[in-house]
């Protein structure tokens, strides 16, 4: 059974969402409930519309691998308003008196001075501030979640996140892509991750994708592909790329890496394959399906390798040396 499309002509709309460069706003349904619809059109600098096909889908299927997975997320259904195409999903802040706080904000006040141009692009988010703030300022997991073996802070969390994006080639978690929530206690607690459209080669043509299938080139081979991923993390003026970065944070955290690695281990090819296949075929076309199939296999392989590294680093000796070869 395919999943469903909702319609939401008929919400009422309510108000834009000013973070991010994506259409979308605030909606509610006949019976109240609020929803974020993510419009995959978009608008350039002459006010023409820009289509960024896949995103609904690729935001979908992200969903679904994070929750078979035990990654807090947002969670995303297909829709369409009208003719556009898109994905709603529920406000993850239950309470009236809680509020977001995004990465952009609160590496603005607590860390160190980083670059803070308005540009995503020139955007340079230190992997290590992140870490220091995890550890030290949000602290608690994301609320309503159960711990995990190993799994209970917010770095740790947060490393099943890292882990995600490597998974699905996710080249979009700059600084307004994570966060934390403000209870009405004022208690800081890490938020569900959310924004997952730029990964599983969504941006790629069905042509493109197709000749790296079937490409006897090995330099053309879906293998290869995947490793060309980068993150929006740094390590001084490097750019990691999405394996290194979550590379980077089993290093400093191993046991919650291994923790999260033992869940990926059981995300079959045949689980993942259940979750792209009912994609409608109107939005995700056969070839798109096998691409992000092959990209998962392919991420899912390179980080399972990751594992006995992971597991020399449980040393604390070991561990140090490997952070110093990053310094």
């Amino acid at each position: 059974m395919n999943y469903e499309i909702f319609d939401i002509s008929d919400f009422k709309q309510e108000e834009f969402e000013p973070l991010g460069t994506k259409a979308k706003y605030w909606c509610s349904d006949p019976l109240g409930n609020h929803y974020l619809f993510k419009s995959i059109e978009t608008y350039d600098s002459t006010n023409s519309i820009v289509l960024r096909d896949g995103e609904d889908w690729s935001e979908k299927i992200s969903c679904e691998l994070a929750k078979k997975l035990l990654i807090p997320c947002a969670d995303y259904e297909l829709a369409r308003d009208k003719s556009a195409r898109g994905v709603i999903t529920r406000n993850f802040i239950s309470s009236d008196n809680a509020y977001l706080v995004t990465g952009n904000e609160i590496l603005t006040n607590y860390s160190a001075p980083i670059n803070t141009e308005v540009q995503k692009k020139s955007e340079k988010q230190n992997i290590m501030h992140v870490y220091i703030i995890l550890r030290r300022i949000i602290r608690n997991k994301p609320l309503g979640f159960n711990s995990l073996p190993s799994i209970k802070s917010a770095a740790d969390y947060f490393t099943g996140y890292l882990m995600l994006d490597a998974l699905l080639s996710n080249q979009d978690r700059h600084s307004e892509n994570w966060g934390l929530i403000v209870t009405g206690k004022g208690r800081f607690h890490l938020a569900p991750t959310f924004d997952h459209a730029a990964g599983l080669g969504r941006n790629e043509s069905d042509e493109t994708k197709e000749n790296r299938l079937t490409s006897q080139d090995r330099g053309q081979h879906v293998s290869n592909y995947v490793q060309r991923a980068k993150s929006f993390f740094y390590l001084k003026d490097k750019r990691l790329r999405t394996l290194k970065a979550f590379e980077y944070f089993g290093i400093l955290n191993p046991r919650a890496a291994i923790s999260w690695l033992t869940q990926l281990n059981a995300l079959t090819t045949d689980i993942m394959q259940a979750i792209i296949e009912p994609v409608p075929a109107e939005i995700m076309s056969d070839v798109s399906k096998k691409f992000a199939l092959e990209m998962l296999c392919c991420n899912k392989s390179n980080m399972m390798n990751l594992l006995p590294f992971f597991k020399e680093n449980l040393d604390p000796s070991f561990r140090k040396r490997q952070i110093k070869t990053y310094e």
